[in-house]
């Protein structure tokens, strides 16, 4: 049988596992919230923090074993430090992304200029080729026909 933990061990404890759960969900909060990249980090968090609790559990716990009160710190731990951080990282993310939008936005104005000066110089080769193929392919002044009587 489990030894019998007082009230304040429970709440030193169930301290301490809400500290272990909010370090795991501020760890989950640098990941995609939604959609398809949100599954193995979801997997990863409850790995984590099981892992944690279990080791607190094993080796400074008073009862010496896992118990219901610090799953539930620990849950609830995970969720707030999340729920608080999540939009903070995304705003930190985005801000860190500016100067990349810029140069993509750079990049793409220059490469926008530069094809068209491409297409430009496209079509007026083509013209040019086209104009010289007529020049070749006039037909001589019309001269008299003599009469031809073999025909």
């Amino acid at each position: 049988m489990a030894p019998l933990v007082q009230p304040w061990q429970a709440g030193q404890e169930l301290a301490a596992c809400l500290c272990l759960g909010a370090a795991a969900g501020a760890l989950r909060s640098l990941a995609p919230p939604k959609g398809r990249g949100a599954i193995l980090p979801d997997f990863l968090l409850v790995g984590l923090l099981l892992t944690l609790l279990q080791s607190y559990a094993a080796g400074y716990s008073a009862a010496g074993s896992l118990r219901w009160y610090m799953l539930a710190g620990g849950m609830t731990g995970a969720a707030a430090a999340q729920a608080l951080l999540t939009p903070a990282a995304a705003f930190l993310f985005r801000l860190a992304a500016l100067p990349l939008h810029a140069l993509g936005w750079l990049w793409k104005q220059t490469g926008a200029r530069a094809w068209a000066a491409f297409l430009a110089a496209r079509a007026a080769k083509k013209a040019e080729k086209r104009r010289r193929k007529n020049e070749q392919n006039t037909l001589p002044k019309e001269q008299k026909l003599l009469y031809n009587s073999n025909v």
